[in-house]
C-alpha cells in the first residue's frame, strides 16, 4: 500500500571550488552570461555585485532564466539523472525539474560568482518509511522501487496522501 505520492528536491550549488566537468561548464557558462546580462541593469559600471543590482532594480531577477538558458544543454546532458542524489544501489534519482537559481555575482570578480540548481523529481510513490529510509517507486514503475536516505539537503514535497477506499 502507498503512503503518498511525493517529489524529492535536492540544490547542488556551484562556485569557484567546481571539482567535476560539469560544474565547471556551469559555473563557467553562468558566469560568462552573467556578465553579458547584466551590463544593462549596472547603472554605468555604478553597481556591480548581483546583490546591489537587484536592491536598484526589480527586473533583475529575469538574470536567472537567462543564465538557466546558457547552460541548458549541460543540463540536458545528464540525461534527467540528478548527479547529487542516488538511490542505495548507487542508481541515480530522475529529475523532470531543474531550476537554476543566482546566489551571488560580481562583474569585478568571478570568485565571488555562486549559483545553484535545484532539481525536482517525478512523482513518486512512497511505500515505507524506515528510520531515515523511504521506500518509493517511480509511479510508472511501480514494480520498482528505490531506497533514498534521507540528508538535510533533500526536501520531501508532500503532494497527495493515498486512502483505501471500501465498497
Amino acid at each position: 500500500m502507498a503512503l503518498a505520492s511525493i517529489n524529492l528536491s535536492i540544490k547542488q550549488y556551484f562556485n569557484f571550488m567546481c571539482r567535476t566537468d560539469f560544474e565547471r561548464r556551469i559555473f563557467h557558462d553562468t558566469y560568462k552570461e552573467f556578465q553579458k546580462r547584466s551590463r544593462i541593469y549596472s547603472l554605468d559600471q555604478q553597481v556591480h555585485t548581483f546583490s546591489q543590482m537587484q536592491l536598484s532594480n526589480e527586473e533583475v531577477g529575469t538574470l536567472n532564466q537567462k543564465l538557466q538558458y546558457s547552460v541548458m544543454n549541460s543540463i540536458a546532458s545528464l540525461e534527467n539523472k540528478m548527479p547529487v542524489l542516488n538511490d542505495l544501489k548507487n542508481r541515480p534519482v530522475l529529475f523532470d525539474w531543474a531550476e537554476l537559481h543566482i546566489y551571488a555575482s560580481d562583474l569585478l570578480n568571478k570568485a565571488a560568482h555562486v549559483v545553484s540548481i535545484t532539481y525536482t523529481s517525478p512523482k513518486l510513490i512512497l511505500h515505507e518509511i524506515v528510520g531515515n529510509l523511504l521506500i518509493l517507486s517511480y509511479s510508472a514503475k511501480a514494480n520498482e522501487t528505490l531506497v533514498i536516505k534521507i540528508t538535510e539537503n533533500v526536501k520531501v514535497n508532500y503532494e497527495q496522501s493515498e486512502s483505501l477506499v471500501y465498497r
